[in-house]
């Protein structure tokens, strides 16, 4: 038919666009909105704003809300719903989104009032298959020459593309700072991807293939979001080991990056079946195949890098402790935190001195980890070095307190040194800060409280020295406070526990077992700190004065230890 003079003044601007020519050729008159000529000025206004502007605008009128839509609209109805949707009814062509947008022409049209959406959510059917779209917009109303509302004006933006981008993001990002959060090995890794790709909205199913090891020691981890299998696994280690992306069905199966020569992976999946398959989703899938690759490298480095500092551990432990010691009366244990691979300052050394003279020292820097194990290194040195060139225990911390103070960090090291002369059972001992030693004979117990001064590098005065008799039978213990020591506790309620059922174990038990029991029975939930610990089996020759048995600890004795103690907060467990 021919067009009114308006409407072919309103489509000019369009020129020959495809929905230009429809309105031009549109048999109006046979519709229920009748010939244009007769159209309400208002809606006349609306179409002509409809097809004067690129920005998505949709006009609907009468009963049936017929529409009437320009070319930035027409990109949302999709393959499938244009053009049959031109001069066509609004609930008929969004019969499937209906239940959601149609409340909200209803308002419009009974109030006049216009609503506003922001990045609504919409299943649609447009293109052949359900799809999930987001759409800002806004529906206004339309009046007749009465004033009466007889439409509603869609002005629309379609915002899919952003909102799933957005979310896309969003899982990528949580992904990464889960799987590099795990502190456990690639199996973990693999588990905490697989659940986190199980609830994406973007993905339907996905399975995960590594393959990792040395050529003796190849371990295969497969996980998988569904109760079985997503591809054959043969064609899983095919692209791992360098095919490159292939597509299988509707499943894509992308290798992982960033890996080493000994280790190749596979990411297969299949997308959420209400979001083509297009470019973004592609590059989506491909990022998520990257993150998981990096995050298994970080793992397989990190666990070369505990291997690594556990051997260090072991040496730098294994260099920390004297030579084995001839069968008899010495008697040795150490033991490392049970939180951490890190080895510690606690450190001990017995030392011959020839003609039956034997020195020992006990002690503990400050911290943990290789820094503190250096410092105790070089103290452990120093005062093996002194006490060879004939320095008895006093002069041996002196030494030690000058060296302490030229190395940073040395610093409120704790140290019991002593010389016990085997043939007469003279005990000369020194002490920097550091707990009691013990004396557990066979009818009691007596702490050794003489001798005492600050922590290494604090002192004010020479160091003194303190002297005690050993009689047959007896046992000297010296060890570190990761014995005693527990969290929230007193060093008192810790040496107290330590003379009352530590001292019965010692006289129980066998010598070449007694400090793993000793360290079990005193912490039998593990330590927190390093453990280290020397016990003297007392055998001398001839009869010697006995000691006073069954001495307690005073209050006075632990307010001594504990004023010299402070910088390293030793009145109660960290």
């Amino acid at each position: 038919m021919d067009s009114p003079t308006w409407l072919e003044g309103a489509l000019r601007a369009l020129g020959d666009s495809e929905c230009a020519e429809l309105a031009r050729t549109h048999d109006w008159s046979a519709g229920p909105l009748g010939d244009p000529t007769g159209w309400p000025s208002e809606l006349r206004a609306a179409v002509t704003l409809c097809f004067s502007t690129r920005f998505p605008v949709l006009v609907t009128w009468g009963p049936e809300l017929t529409m009437i839509y320009n070319d930035g609209y027409r990109e949302m109805l999709g393959s499938a719903k244009h053009p049959l949707a031109f001069g066509a009814s609004f609930e008929v062509v969004w019969a499937e989104i209906w239940d959601e947008i149609g409340p909200l022409c209803d308002e419009v049209l009974a109030t006049g009032r216009a609503v506003w959406r922001v990045d609504m959510p919409l299943l649609m059917h447009r293109s052949g298959y359900d799809e999930e779209t987001s759409f800002t917009f806004s529906y206004s109303a339309l009046r007749d020459d009465d004033g009466r509302v007889r439409g509603v004006l869609d002005i629309a933006a379609e915002t899919t593309g952003h909102v799933v981008a957005a979310r896309r993001l969003d899982t990528i990002s949580e992904l990464a700072t889960r799987l590099f959060a795990i502190e456990g090995g690639v199996q973990e890794v693999v588990d905490a991807a697989v659940d986190e790709l199980a609830v994406s909205a973007d993905v339907a199913a996905a399975e995960v293939w590594v393959e990792h090891g040395g050529d003796d020691e190849r371990e295969v981890v497969r996980g998988t979001t569904g109760p079985g299998p997503l591809v054959a696994a043969a064609l899983l280690e095919e692209v791992a080991r360098g095919r490159g992306v292939v597509e299988h069905g509707d499943v894509r199966i992308h290798p992982l990056g960033a890996l080493r020569r000994d280790v190749t992976g596979a990411l297969a999946v299949r997308a959420a079946p209400t979001r083509p398959l297009d470019h973004g989703n592609r590059e989506f899938q491909a990022l998520l195949a990257s993150k998981l690759g990096n995050a298994i490298g970080v793992t397989l480095a990190h666990e070369r890098e505990v291997e690594h500092l556990r051997s260090v551990s072991e040496v730098l432990q294994h260099a920390m402790l004297p030579d084995p010691l001839p069968p008899g009366r010495w008697h040795v244990h150490y033991q490392p935190a049970e939180s951490s691979l890190e080895v510690g300052g606690d450190w001990y050394d017995v030392v011959p001195l020839g003609d039956s003279r034997w020195a020992v020292v006990v002690g503990d820097c400050v911290g943990h980890g290789l820094e503190a194990a250096t410092h105790m290194g070089q103290l452990r040195a120093a005062a093996r070095a002194l006490l060879l060139t004939g320095h008895g225990p006093a002069a041996t911390l002196d030494g030690l307190d000058r060296y302490a103070a030229t190395v940073p960090g040395a610093e409120f090291t704790t140290v019991v040194c002593a010389v016990v002369d085997e043939r007469t059972g003279l005990l000369t001992y020194s002490a920097a800060g550091h707990p009691f030693p013990l004396v557990i004979s066979p009818d009691g117990h007596r702490w050794l409280r003489g001798g005492r001064g600050g922590l290494l590098a604090l002192r004010q005065t020479t160091r003194s020295e303190a002297t005690h008799v050993l009689r047959s039978g007896d046992a000297l213990l010296l060890y570190t406070d990761g014995l005693v020591e527990r969290r929230g506790e007193s060093l008192r309620t810790g040496l107290e526990r330590l003379a009352e059922v530590g001292a019965p174990v010692v006289r129980a038990a066998g010598r070449g077992e007694v400090g793993e029991l000793l360290s079990r029975t005193m912490r039998p939930g593990g330590a927190p700190d390093d453990i280290a610990l020397v016990l003297y089996d007392v055998r001398v020759e001839g009869d010697v004065e006995p000691v006073g048995a069954g001495a307690s600890l005073g209050a006075a004795a632990v307010g001594e230890m504990v004023g010299a103690a402070t910088g390293l907060g030793l009145a109660a467990a960290p």
